[in-house]
């Protein structure tokens, strides 16, 4: 008798891990792809991506990394909650590629020998860059850095990186900087001194991903993985993921788990089991992302947050400041806390609404639960 397959949940639901299939964001994929096909100086090569928490964009930068490195690019990695020169300095100092092309750069705080002049030699971290970037280049290869949660990093840090990725363009070098991070931080970057050159970066904003592409990508997942799923209920779990990258994998994990319960007599996933799976994954949506995303906040923020909750829809921010008993523009303070944190956006002139799924219904249903810890 054969055996038979066992059945294994394809979604990733972890942030950061990278999901079986990346969807919605094929055309910045198709930009970075032409940027290395272009060569030097390519728009795609130096590129920005923002979106809210949840939107994809640290899963995007690996993928686009992976990309790099099956063209045989050297790849490094790195977060703005690092030290971003020493940490970039330490894994090209240790990096296998650059050690076979005999090249050896300096480490942050031990300087290793550089043997291109024979001599041991302390190197600048605009030096250990250009280095690495020539010997890659001369070897028909290239050298791609990646930043995440860039809103998070030293301005004066960031300047140094763009400094020196200036030089290596100039240079017609092979050299490629993408970073990623929330919308309002990265523009908050990008305001800062010696930060220029980085705002011709490529803009890539990821926004909701569309319903029938959702759809289509649930339906591709689940059917490689071994089950199948009625109509009704894909359409059910597409449209409760609202285009969210973290919401989508986090629908589909627990509704292909209602469907695994009853594999040994059907492989269908129903509406029924659609609903359970989505009911589970609000909950858990509701702890490890709407509740971390307002923990933290003044009482004045949240009683900005409780009284856009009387609106089902944009609310209007002149009307909020009236709920809240005080002048528009003590209230504009907390508007602006809010858009900062990615809470809520700007719709229009005086017009704001929630940024991230079911926001408003958190708040609503655990109302009494959050105003409790502020004593009231």
């Amino acid at each position: 008798m054969a055996k038979s397959r066992k059945l294994i949940n394809p979604f990733k639901p972890t942030a950061g891990m990278t999901p079986p299939v990346i969807i919605g964001r094929e055309a910045v994929i198709d930009d970075f792809i032409d940027g290395m096909d272009e060569g030097p100086g390519a728009p795609g090569r130096l590129m920005r991506i923002t979106g809210p928490r949840g939107s994809g964009k640290t899963v995007l930068l690996t993928q686009l990394g992976e990309l790099a490195s099956d063209r045989g690019w050297t790849v490094v990695n790195v977060s703005g909650r690092e030290p971003l020169c020493a940490s970039i300095q330490e894994q090209l100092a240790h990096d296998a590629h650059l050690r076979s092309l005999d090249i050896k750069v300096s480490l942050p705080i031990v300087s290793a020998e550089a043997r291109l002049g024979g001599a041991a030699e302390e190197l600048s971290f605009r030096e250990v860059l250009s280095r690495a970037t020539r010997s890659l280049t001369k070897h028909d290869s290239g050298l791609l850095i990646t930043v995440d949660e860039v809103q998070d990093a030293s301005h004066e840090e960031m300047a140094a990186i763009a400094t020196s990725v200036q030089y290596m363009i100039r240079e017609q070098q092979d050299i490629g900087l993408l970073f990623a991070g929330i919308t309002t931080g990265v523009l908050d970057l990008l305001n800062g001194e010696g930060i220029t050159f980085l705002r011709r970066a490529k803009a890539e904003e990821l926004a909701s991903i569309p319903t029938d592409e959702v759809a289509h990508a649930l339906r591709k997942t689940i059917e490689e993985s071994g089950l199948r799923i009625d109509d009704d209920a894909l359409s059910y779990a597409a449209s409760q993921s609202h285009g969210y990258a973290y919401l989508i994998q986090l629908v589909g994990y627990y509704v292909w788990r209602e469907g695994r319960r009853h594999s040994s007599d059907s492989v269908d996933i129903t509406l029924a089991d659609a609903r359970r799976g989505v009911d589970v994954a609000l909950n858990e949506f509701g702890s490890s992302v709407l509740e971390t995303a307002i923990s933290g906040l003044t009482k004045p923020a949240i009683d900005y947050l409780m009284a856009m909750t009387q609106d089902e829809g944009a609310s209007s921010t002149s009307e909020i400041a009236r709920r809240m008993g005080m002048p528009a523009p003590n209230a504009n303070t907390y508007r602006r806390i809010l858009i900062e944190r990615q809470i809520i956006e700007s719709t229009a002139p005086g017009f704001v609404a929630f940024s991230i799924p079911f926001m408003r219904d958190y708040l609503l249903q655990h109302r009494m639960d959050i105003l409790a810890r502020y004593g009231e």
